[in-house]
C-alpha cells in the first residue's frame, strides 16, 4: 500500500501511532521510488487535458494573466515567478491515480492529489491551513518549509474554512524544516504552513479527507430513520401552539433530554460501531 512505500523497509505503526493526526513528521528519501511523477512532460499532458483544474499565485497574489494548458505555457508563469499547481490531478493521470487508489485503500478516505510546480527562489502560497491530512512528496527540485500548530481554529472542517484565516492570532512558534527531492512530509489537518522554494520544484500534496465526528453523525442519521423514536412529530412550535412560551419550552426539553438519553443508548451498542466500519468499508468513487 501507499503508506507502507513511503516508510520503505521501516514500519509506519510509530507515525501511526505517535504522529498521524497529531504531528507533523518528515521522512528522508521515502518518496524515492515515485520521482517518476514529477517529469515536465507528464506536467504537460495533465495541462491538455479537459478540464484541467489549474490554479497560479504566490504568496496571496493571483496570476492576472491567461492560466496555462500547455508545457510552455507553464514554463512562462514560472519565469515570471509565479507558483503553478493542478488540483485533483489523479482525475487526468494514471500513475497519480493509482497513487491516490493505494492511499484511498489505506485510510478508506477521499483522496485528492495537487501537483505544484514553483520556480526558483519564491514563495508557495502565504501563510495557510488546510482541513485535510496532507502528505507533501518533493518529487524534484528543494523546498523550504515552515510550520505552526494552529490555536486559532484547530481542527477545522472542510465546509467551515473561513475566507480569513486569521494568521494574525496566531501564538505557537515556528518550526522549519526542508525538503530535497525524494522527500515527504506529514502535515496535520489545521497546522499553519508557508513554503519557499530553494530550487525549480515539483510536489505533490496529497490530501486524506479523514473522517471526523461529523461523519459519525451524518452515519447515524441514516440509522435513524428507521426508528419510530425519531420519526415522531414533535409539538407545533407556531401560533396553532396551546402552549406558552415557557410550557413550549419544557416540553422540548423534555422530548430533547429523552431523544439524547436513546442516542446514548445506540452509540454505545457494540453494533453500531460495527455498521458504521462496514459502511466505510463499502466501495465508493473517490470524490478526490
Amino acid at each position: 500500500m501507499a503508506l507502507a512505500e513511503l516508510f520503505a523497509d521501516a514500519s509506519p505503526e510509530t507515525f501511526l501511532r505517535e504522529q498521524y493526526l497529531k504531528l507533523p513528521f518528515a521522512r528522508a528519501g521515502g518518496c524515492r521510488h515515485l520521482m517518476s511523477l514529477a517529469s515536465w512532460d507528464r506536467v504537460g499532458q495533465i495541462l491538455q487535458q479537459p478540464g484541467a483544474d489549474v490554479v497560479a499565485g504566490r504568496a496571496g497574489e493571483q496570476w492576472a494573466g491567461k492560466l496555462p494548458a500547455s508545457l510552455d505555457e507553464a514554463r512562462a508563469v514560472l519565469a515570471a515567478g509565479y507558483m503553478l499547481g493542478i488540483r485533483h490531478s489523479e482525475r487526468h493521470d494514471a500513475g497519480l491515480a493509482a497513487l491516490a487508489a493505494g492511499f484511498q485503500a489505506d485510510f478508506l478516505a477521499p483522496i485528492d492529489i495537487h501537483l505544484f510546480c514553483t520556480p526558483a527562489d519564491h514563495p508557495g502560497y502565504g501563510w495557510h491551513y488546510d482541513a485535510e491530512e496532507v502528505f507533501m512528496l518533493q518529487l524534484a527540485g528543494r523546498k523550504e518549509w515552515w510550520l505552526r500548530k494552529n490555536t486559532v481554529n484547530p481542527w477545522p472542517l472542510m465546509e467551515t474554512l473561513p475566507a480569513d484565516m486569521r494568521y494574525d492570532r496566531e501564538i505557537m512558534p515556528v518550526m522549519r524544516c526542508t525538503l530535497q527531492a525524494g522527500d515527504w512530509l506529514y502535515v496535520p489537518a489545521g497546522y499553519w504552513h508557508r513554503t519557499q522554494s530553494g530550487e525549480e520544484s515539483i510536489s505533490l500534496s496529497v490530501g486524506v479527507q479523514a473522517a471526523t465526528a461529523m461523519n459519525a453523525f451524518d452515519f447515524l442519521r441514516t440509522e435513524l430513520l428507521d426508528s419510530l423514536r425519531w420519526r415522531q412529530r414533535l409539538p407545533p412550535a407556531g401560533a396553532a401552539t396551546a402552549l406558552t412560551a415557557t410550557e413550549l419550552q419544557a416540553a422540548y426539553e423534555t422530548l430533547f433530554a429523552e431523544l439524547g438519553r436513546d442516542l446514548q443508548r445506540i452509540l454505545a451498542r457494540p453494533e453500531t460501531a460495527a455498521a458504521y466500519l462496514a459502511a466505510r468499508r463499502k466501495p465508493r468513487a473517490n470524490s478526490g
